[in-house]
């Protein structure tokens, strides 16, 4: 049985793997092969004493996740990567430093007008969002979620869909890029380097390594970035949204928020850490963003967070601000996100009974990515 073909949306799937957890919170030997199929599905190789300490993560995730799904609140929870690891194992996934934000507002910024006459709803996905990415085990969040507003905005404002390098941003903007950031240091980097590479010329690897990329062709063609925007509250940000493109986020993000499966996401008191993505749409009751922890994390890659500042997830949304540089970029659009975030077939250059996923990695032919 591979335990996570369960996790579907449909109801009846849903029933028969709540029975299924169920009882392997009850029955040790369906534990053990519970934990056994999680641990290869992870590609988790365990030394004989980190397996005990894995094994009792993984059960406190199984009764959690039971507990809340039981209460059919809006959004759900599942055993996914972050299962079997510890607080401060999840944290380095994140790094938005939420106090050098304050402390590093450009104060000449300029604020986003609020109102407007808005469509009811807005996704960006299909025109200016580029494929899902992975950070990995890094505190960069907060430059995939500059990167992923520059993305979107080079593409609105008249260029071209291109992913722009993540890994050149980590090596330059700042020392121990991996420790945590403050998005509004990506923007200002930009405008001082004027450039930045392709995520193909200069690949993500989720280790700081020398600002040296002279060699590699600047991706920044069409435009300059001359400072950035700060759409602020719930109004600012749909305005924002519905008129330029896609927004840099920072938000609290609470110990639950990790085993996040989709729906929408409420909390009314958030007291983890900073974390940064990108938000690329809006609906009446819930905005849409992109994370940057693969495909195979919530809703394709995605998660949906309650209108209300959830987290506080409003309280500031940047964008670059451009100027022309009387250059056409040559380019085409790449593939994005369209919205359908089944995950890709395409074997690829992985080993046979594999397949390719968005965001790089090789799964089991049965497995979602």
């Amino acid at each position: 049985m591979m335990f996570f073909i369960l996790l579907l949306g449909a109801t009846s799937a849903l029933h028969k793997e709540a029975g299924l957890l169920q009882s392997a919170l009850s029955n040790p030997s369906e534990f053990t092969k519970l934990f056994s199929e999680y641990a290869v599905d992870q590609d988790r190789h365990y030394l004989a004493k980190e397996r005990r300490l894995r094994a009792g993560l993984f059960r406190q995730s199984l009764r959690e996740v039971l507990e809340h799904n039981a209460q059919n609140e809006d959004w759900e929870m599942e055993l996914n990567m972050f299962a079997d690891m510890t607080e401060e194992e999840k944290a380095s996934y994140t790094g938005f430093n939420a106090s050098a934000a304050l402390e590093n507002l450009d104060p000449v910024e300029e604020v986003v007008p609020q109102y407007f006459s808005n469509p009811d709803s807005k996704d960006w996905r299909g025109v200016a969002v580029t494929k899902v990415k992975n950070q990995g085990r890094c505190g960069s969040c907060w430059i995939f979620s500059g990167v992923g507003a520059l993305e979107g905005h080079y593409k609105t404002q008249g260029s071209v869909l291109k992913s722009f390098s993540e890994q050149e941003g980590l090596n330059c903007i700042q020392r121990n890029g991996c420790g945590g950031g403050f998005m509004g240091k990506v923007f200002d980097w930009l405008k001082k380097s004027n450039r930045l590479g392709h995520m193909k010329d200069i690949p993500y690897t989720g280790r700081q390594t020398t600002c040296n990329h002279s060699r590699s062709k600047n991706h920044l063609i069409a435009f300059r970035v001359t400072g950035y925007s700060n759409a602020r509250g719930d109004s600012g940000h749909v305005t924002a949204l519905a008129t330029s493109g896609p927004l840099s986020v920072g938000y609290s993000v609470a110990s639950d928020f990790f085993r996040y499966r989709g729906g929408i996401y409420r909390k009314s008191y958030c007291s983890g850490g900073g974390h940064a993505v990108t938000s690329v749409g809006y609906a009446p009751d819930y905005f849409r963003m992109k994370n940057s922890w693969g495909a195979s994390w919530g809703e394709g890659g995605y998660f949906r967070i309650g209108r209300g500042n959830v987290c506080g997830i409003t309280n500031m949304g940047f964008a670059p601000r451009f100027s022309s540089t009387g250059q056409k970029d040559d380019g085409t659009d790449e593939e994005g996100d369209n919205g359908d975030n089944d995950g890709d077939n395409d074997n690829g250059d992985c080993q046979e009974g594999f397949k390719k996923c968005p965001d790089g990695s090789c799964v089991h032919e049965h497995w979602h990515c």
